[in-house]
């Protein structure tokens, strides 16, 4: 039998397992990458991809490849069955450094995110090879293979990621239920290779006697998505002649080419554990959303940008094991919110009778005549933060109201005006971030601050009418272009943040006399703190 090893195994080659890979490689994990089918997808999934995904694989070192097979920055038109339409819903922030919402094709993003781990002699990858059983014990897991010839392969790892999808045989294993509900109503899938249909944004028609959504793809692609009728069965509903019957009925593309029919049921449900000891589940083998709001595989993505640090950190010996206890208790609360947006976005969109309609539309009609209602629907400050109120954070951070949340990434302009993006500058690990026009002495007077952190990047932020100091500096200095932190941070005021590897907040303070002092303090407390609980969330 062959037998190998490695720190971390992943299984699945989906969008989350792909993205986990990669960052594990970027970190400098040892990766076996396991994926029962020859390769990645080769038919359309998902289609929308949101800033929060894009600024993970900027993460992993691969947004510009990404971005080239991206329709960046569309949004979405509500109509009612008389063609009116009732909400726009069109944000144009860039809060974390990419537009919120952002059309692409699931197969050219595999087949990028699997050519990125070329990139990482670290990372092995075993396409055909279907994993039969897991084997848990005190240091490590061994996983039973069956190779593409039916012989067995032993692959022992220290941790498991399950990214092995919606079906996944992990979840029993680490004693997992799945909580939740299944939509009655099912779901033509029809994709098309071309489309006439100029508008750019996505169509949502809110009719109770047929609900559809139109979504726009990159290179002039379209995905339709209809709600079939009780009496309308799955083999009928995929006969070429009443799809095309169907496209006739809501649009110019009745002649445009398909790739893909297929009908769907849809889910709204979550795991009540996410891992045992060593193995993690991650995307649909631990949250199944409808996909209304379009987050289910922005979540996976999610997941494993919150769990690769933390498994990175934990492997190289920098962090103790007790540092994977938090991977459930941050990432589930933000998961299910989503899924609860998803089912609350899918009443709207699936009026149950022509009253409902009537009354949802008015509804929204009368909100948008009240200016920060509209903004409120317009820009998607509906859709709930990334926001962590336990796990690896401290939360109180003197009333900023900063820790636990997502950094945002302003654009950087250097004394030499080039222009970057925050993260950048950050890298891969820990940052310590000032902000204020003092920041680099912030910085300059925490030198001597332990901190307790691993390879900790410092970055001073400028206001955006602050110059950076032509002295030279080891510190890397920029002015905040757009002012983007200035409306999420106190005015006036100078501030240090300790950012972590997701671009989370784990800790701030605001300069005073001693608070530096504290914030190391603090840091180094919580970090003793996952050293008292073991991976599992079991205290000693």
């Amino acid at each position: 039998m062959t037998a190998l090893a490695c720190d971390v195994a992943v299984v699945g080659a989906g969008p989350t397992g792909l993205t986990l890979a990669n960052l594990l490689g970027r970190a400098g994990v040892s990766v076996v990458l396991v994926e029962r089918n020859e390769g990645t997808v080769r038919e359309p999934r998902a289609v929308s991809i949101d800033d929060e995904s894009l600024r993970t694989l900027q993460a992993a070192g691969l947004i510009d490849a990404v971005l080239r097979d991206v329709a960046l920055d569309y949004g979405s038109r509500y109509f009612g069955p008389d063609g009116r339409r009732f909400l726009a819903v069109e944000p144009t922030s860039r809060e974390y450094g990419f537009p919120k919402r952002n059309a692409f094709e699931q197969p050219r993003l595999e087949a990028t995110l699997r050519a990125g781990l070329a990139r990482f002699s670290n990372i092995a990858t075993l396409f055909r090879h279907a994993c039969e059983s897991a084997a848990e014990d005190s240091s490590g897991v061994t996983l039973t293979l069956r190779d593409p010839d039916g012989a067995p392969v032993s692959l022992r790892a220290r941790h498991v990621a399950a990214c092995d999808g919606g079906r996944s045989m992990f979840r029993k294993i680490v004693g997992a239920t799945m909580a939740g509900s299944t939509y009655r109503q099912r779901w033509l899938i029809v994709d098309l290779g071309a489309t006439k249909e100029r508008l750019r944004q996505t169509r949502v028609v809110c009719d109770p006697a047929r609900p559809l959504i139109t979504l726009p793809g990159p290179g002039g692609i379209r995905r339709y998505e209809v709600m079939l009728r009780d009496d309308e069965d799955d083999a009928a509903a995929t006969d070429p002649a009443f799809v095309k019957s169907l496209l006739a009925a809501h649009g110019p593309d009745a002649d445009a080419p398909v790739v893909r029919r297929q009908v769907y049921t849809f889910h709204a449900r979550i795991a009540d554990r996410w891992n045992s000891e060593r193995i993690f589940l991650a995307g649909d083998a631990a949250h199944l959303s409808p996909p209304f709001a379009g987050q289910g595989m922005n979540s996976g993505l999610r997941d494993a940008h919150n769990l690769a640090w933390k498994l990175a950190a934990v492997t190289r010996g920098e962090l103790s094991p007790g540092l994977l206890s938090t991977y459930q208790v941050e990432r589930a609360p933000h998961a299910w919110a989503l899924i609860k947006l998803a089912v609350t976005m899918g009443r709207v969109m699936m009026p149950t009778s022509p009253l409902q309609g009537v009354l949802v539309r008015n509804g929204f009609r009368l909100a948008g005549l009240v200016p920060p209602v509209q903004a409120w629907f317009a820009q998607m400050k509906y859709k709930p933060k990334p926001f962590y109120r336990d796990g690896f954070v401290v939360a109180d951070d003197g009333g900023l109201g900063v820790a636990g949340r997502m950094l945002p990434q302003p654009e950087l302009e250097r004394l030499d005006r080039s222009r970057g993006r925050l993260d950048d500058l950050l890298g891969d690990g820990f940052g310590l971030v000032a902000y204020g026009a003092g920041a680099p002495a912030l910085l300059a007077a925490a030198a001597d601050v332990e901190f307790g952190l691993p390879n900790l990047r410092r970055v001073a932020v400028l206001p955006a009418d602050q110059t950076p100091d032509p002295d030279p500096s080891d510190v890397p200095t920029g002015r905040d272009v757009a002012g983007l932190l200035a409306g999420w941070l106190p005015p006036g005021r100078d501030v240090l943040l300790a950012v972590r590897p997701d671009r989370y907040v784990a800790a701030a303070c605001v300069a005073a006399p001693g608070a530096t002092a504290a914030l190391g303090t603090t840091l180094r407390g919580l970090i003793d703190r996952c050293a008292l609980v073991g991976p599992g969330g079991q205290t000693p």
